[in-house]
């Protein structure tokens, strides 16, 4: 079969048809990204390390968010490099920014002596934050609850998923309130990992076997009548605020779909330059215009606050450029690609997962809407 071996240096970050969206990362973190991208095959087989997202954290790439221009390229490139590494990164954003208060329809603000434990260590790096929230859009019957109970809240449920669980040091599990406090979404703050132990109640489960970012250390778990005291509660926020916040959030977007994109045409473009193939060439260059524009449009339309139903049209076209990115260097491989460790299988898959990670019903009927447009469906045979 042609092709390269799973052990061959990545194509990215060191090659980059497409490039930043304006502004370019210090070029002193060059050297410790390209480490990420190398690790890549290691960590889809056996799990993103710690020592990984501590070094992210030593070079300042963790805590405090960057200006914006340069964080949106940190999550491209990071996402590029290695989507799993980039998946546990990016949940480590949202415990840290909601006990600095920025939860929207916040109603109660953590506890000063909560924010200074944690808040320190998460804006450095020095403590890994997780979280699970994607619960609360679901339509239907909470689950998890949060009943309060003198001192503090007790939760109840299963979380179908929680990224980073074995190496993050703090979760942030938001369940909403039951009885008269359905229209509150409580955030508590829970050892994670190992320490999880100390809680009693907390029942994490074995790792989820997912087709795509296995890697994350992701897994179920119960929460059986555990006591939260309103000294770990790092925000109670309105239901309804929040979830109408969450709606225009998710309809932008992800930076990570042009990271795996930009990734996917540095390889596609060496194999066009390896085998001298003009096709090949040419629709690599054809992807680097569809993507830069693509992500000027998108990056616009949030800076902007544009109207949400073209935002979430643009996040479709976003993800389906990058299963297409991703569906071009499978076949430019041939059957290389189908060997495991490849970066063209892991990419596929990584994609695929794009696809449903932040899913909500708008965000899923515009990605339908658009495989529609383009013809997908029953063949007329007749």
């Amino acid at each position: 079969m042609p092709g390269v071996s799973a052990t061959e240096s990545p194509a990215f970050p060191s090659v980059d048809p497409v490039g930043p969206a304006g502004v370019r990362l210090p070029a002193r973190h060059d050297g410790l990204l390209a480490a990420v991208a190398a690790e890549a095959a290691e960590v889809d087989r056996r799990g993103v390390r710690r020592q990984t997202l501590d070094g992210l954290a030593a070079a300042g790439l963790l805590g405090s968010p960057l200006d914006p221009p340069l964080q949106r390229e940190l999550s491209e490139v990071l996402a590029g490099c290695d989507a799993s590494t980039w998946f546990c990164w990016v949940q480590h954003q949202t415990p840290m920014r909601t006990l600095e208060g920025a939860a929207a329809g916040t109603l109660e603000s953590a506890p000063e002596d909560l924010r200074r434990e944690l808040l320190p260590g998460l804006r450095s790096g020095d403590l890994l934050g997780a979280v699970a929230f994607a619960h609360v859009r679901r339509p239907g019957r909470p689950d998890p609850v949060a009943t309060r109970v003198p001192g503090g809240w007790r939760l109840d449920g299963a979380l179908d998923w929680v990224t980073s669980w074995d190496i993050a040091d703090v979760v942030m599990v938001m369940a909403q309130g039951e009885g008269a406090d359905a229209g509150v979404l409580v955030c508590a703050y829970l050892p994670a990992g190992a320490a999880a132990s100390l809680t009693p109640g907390v029942e994490p489960g074995p790792p989820l076997e997912l087709l795509a970012m296995s890697g994350t250390h992701t897994r179920p778990v119960t929460l059986d009548g555990v006591h939260v005291p309103d000294s770990r509660i790092g925000a109670v926020v309105d239901r309804r605020a929040w979830l109408a916040a969450d709606a225009v959030r998710s309809a932008d977007a992800n930076p990570a779909g042009f990271g795996l994109t930009r990734a996917c045409v540095a390889e596609l473009m060496i194999l066009a330059e390896r085998r001298s193939d003009e096709g090949m060439r040419a629709l690599a260059e054809d992807l680097v215009v569809e993507c830069r524009a693509v992500r000027t449009q998108a990056y616009a339309l949030a800076d902007a606050d544009g109207p949400v139903a073209e935002r979430l049209a643009t996040r479709a076209r976003s993800l389906d450029l990058a299963v297409r990115a991703a569906t071009a260097v499978v076949i430019a491989r041939a059957g290389a690609a189908m060997r495991s460790g490849q970066a063209a299988e892991r990419r596929v898959r990584e994609a695929m997962f794009l696809l449903v990670q932040a899913q909500t019903q708008p965000t899923r009927a515009a990605s339908l809407d658009l495989l529609r447009s383009r013809g997908i469906g029953p063949i007329d045979v007749g």
